[in-house]
This record gives structure tokens, sequence and C-alpha cells, in this order.
């Protein structure tokens, strides 16, 4: 029995590289497949061979090779990712708006659809339903069938529980302890996943470039609130209640500026775009965050005062900076990374903010621990949170279900997702 569970497990593991080359490099031959593995030819041939019959791969348009430039060589067969062998829901939950993409197997969004929505007055059990409702009608506008879509994923602002499928809090909403997952699973019988938006962007980055974030990488996003996405040896830490990483929400200084979450003085409170604005115009510290994300036009007139030499709101993204810097500082005195990226709205005004934020690390924590950390910004309007939604998803179907094969019914591989 041991010598069957172990075979079961290396063929499962062998699936799994393949599969993970595929979507990793793209399409690719039989032989190019063996060398980016590892695999055998005769291991790559039964592999690929399962894959087909399981429906998750496919064999593409022949190309042919030139051997010498010369004389034609043998056609070659590439194999690719079957886009119909399954699809993915994605669903963003963020202040005054609900997305929802329909992702295939391959990973390429087929629709994708923003509907605003007013969240932050709903009551929970109001905002579940419009939740439920408002997918119906982005699955129907697909025209998939519903058997055809093995998940549904969710990322939301705020404190996810990953265990009751919750959002704990978010500033989305006034009320606390939103259902997602039960109301979802419960209307469509499809598994579905509920996680920080934040974690999504870690997910993200492993999805496009895995060797540059194999390690430990903090990604933080900059823009109506604070957060992060925690990279430990190349997979993404989410807590022990899928709200690990809470870097906005960490106290910046004591009894200090109120936050959207309804504490003093987190970090937030000083780098989020309502915690900028409040210090730009001299406001108390106790003044009210707005229920929604402050418009992009008033953020952008900030900047450009600014850059113009208007000294309050120079000092205003400096402080930003400072209290961006100081959290680092104490997270890469527990965590050593080897990188932290920076992205959302917020790095628009990278340029203010970097200094100080820079001075902060330098002053916050040892030379040694910092000296070969990188640091680097996504482009802003990159939006990593869907799509890392959709390869976080995708993994899970590539591990979960189609690793563990050969040939398994729609039913039967959902059951494994569940």
């Amino acid at each position: 029995m041991r010598g069957k569970a172990d075979s079961d497990l290396v063929r499962r593991q062998n699936r799994r590289v393949v599969l993970e080359a595929l979507r990793f490099d793209g399409p690719a031959p039989r032989v190019e497949l063996g060398r980016k593995t590892g695999l055998s030819p005769a291991t790559i041939t039964s592999i690929t061979m399962q894959l087909i019959q399981d429906g998750a791969v496919i064999e593409l348009d022949d190309i042919a090779s030139l051997s010498d430039g010369a004389k034609r060589g043998r056609p070659t067969v590439l194999l690719g990712l079957n886009p119909d062998a399954a699809f993915t829901v994605a669903v963003k939950i963020s202040i005054g708006m609900l997305e929802f993409a329909l992702a295939d197997f391959a990973g390429i969004i087929r629709e994708r659809v923003e509907v605003p929505i007013a969240t932050y007055e709903m009551l929970p059990e109001i905002f579940s339903r419009r939740l439920v409702s408002e997918t119906q009608r982005f699955i129907v506008s697909t025209r998939v069938d519903l058997n055809q879509i093995a998940q549904i994923n969710v990322a939301a602002q705020g404190v996810a529980d990953t265990r009751s499928g919750l959002i704990a809090w978010s500033p989305a909403f006034k009320e606390r302890g939103v259902p997602v997952v039960g109301p979802l699973e419960e209307a469509f019988n499809i598994p579905c996943t509920l996680a920080n938006d934040a974690n999504m962007i870690a997910e993200g980055l492993i999805a496009r470039r895995k060797l540059d974030f194999s390690g430990t990488t903090a990604a933080v996003f900059l823009g109506y609130g604070i957060g992060m996405g925690l990279v430990i040896d190349g997979a993404v830490y989410h807590g022990a209640t899928g709200a690990g990483a809470e870097f906005g929400h960490m106290n910046h200084v004591p009894s200090g500026a109120l936050c959207r979450c309804g504490r003093a003085g987190c970090l937030e409170a000083y780098a989020s775009d309502y915690g900028i604005l409040r210090s730009a115009k001299n406001l108390p510290d106790n003044t009210p965050p707005p229920p929604h994300a402050v418009d992009s036009q008033v953020m952008a007139e900030l900047e450009a005062a600014a850059r113009g030499g208007d000294k309050d709101a120079i000092a205003a993204f400096q402080k930003a900076g400072r209290a961006i810097g100081f959290g680092l500082a104490r997270m890469i005195a527990l965590l050593n990374p080897d990188r932290i990226v920076l992205a959302g709205a917020g790095t628009r005004a990278l340029d203010l903010i970097e200094p100080s934020l820079r001075a902060a690390i330098d002053e916050g924590v040892v030379a040694e621990l910092r000296n070969n950390l990188k640091i680097e910004t996504l482009p802003v309007g990159k939006d990593m949170i869907i799509g890392g939604t959709i390869d976080a998803g995708m993994r899970r179907l590539d591990s979960e279900v189609y690793a563990i094969g050969p040939a398994l019914p729609v039913e039967a591989k959902k059951e494994l997702l569940a």
C-alpha cells in the first residue's frame, strides 16, 4: 500500500509540474516540456496523454521546424492548456463597487464587468443578497454553462476571514461580519473562496514572475487604504484566518489620528488618501475619515500643489512616506525580505513620498538588514487584484483537481475543491 501511495504522489507531482510549466511559460512541445521540468521523455509522454484524456491539455496546430535551414524537420506538436476545461469567476469587492471577471482555464479573461453599488450603508444580509443576484446576472451574461464554472473566488478590502467566509471588517461597509462564501455556495453549488485583496496582488506577482518572488517579498498597496500581501519562501502568507500582514492597521502613533477602522494611530490614518488629505488641510486628527475613497482628481490636485511648492501638501506626503517607511522598517527587522513592491494609485505620488520613506527605513533598521533589499513599483492602472485572484484560482485547480486525474467527472472535481 505504501508503494502505491508513493507512486500516486509522484504521479500527482509530475502532473502538477507539467501544468505549471504550461501555465507559466505557455504552449510547448513535449521535448521542451521535458527540458523545463526535468522529466524523462517517457514520463512526459505518459503524463501529457493523461492530461489530454482529462481535458486539461490539448494538442495545438502542428508547427514545422527547420532542422538545418536546408531541409524540413519532423513536425512538432505544441501542447497547451485547454481553455474550455474549466472557468473561474473572480469577484472584487471594494468601496462602492463590485467587479466581476470570467477567466478560462488558460487564465484569459473572457468577460469583465464593473457594477457601482452603495456598499457602505448596506446591512450585511442585504449586501449578501445583492452579491448573489449580481453574480447570477454576470454569469448569465457570459453565456457559459454553470456546470463549466469550477469556482468563484472573491477578493475584498479589509479583513477577510477565510475560515468563516465573512468579511470581518472592511472600509467598504459600515457594518462588520458580512457573509460572502456561504450565500454564494448555497446559491450556485460552486466552491467559493474569500481572500484579502492585497494578498491577491501577491498571488499575481508569484504567477507572473515566479523566480523573482521565490523568496520573501512584501507587496504594499497604497491608495484609499494601505494593505500588504506577504510572500514567504515563494508562497503567500495568509495567517490563521486570512488576515495576515494587516500592514495598514499596525499602530504608528499611539492614540494618534483616527483611522477608518475606528481605532486611533494606525499607519493607514497617516498614509492613505484620506490621511494625506486630512493632514494637508491641517484638520484635527480626530476628523472622521470619509466613507468612500477620495476622488482621484482631488488627490491629483493635491499632488500638483505639493510639486508646485505648497508647504502643507509637501509635509502631508512626507508624513505619509515616513509612516510607511517606519512600518516597513519593522517588517524588515522581523522578516529580512528580498523585495518590497509598491502598487496602487498612491504610487502616482511616489516622487513626493519615496525620499521620506527611504529615510525612515534607514533610520528604523540597521544597514545590514536592508543593504540588499530591492524596492520596485508596479505600473499605475495595472489591476493586480483581479489578475491575482484568477491566478490563485488556476493554481488551485492545477494542484487540487487536474493534478489528481485522470479523467474525473465535473461533479467529482467540484467536490475536491469544496
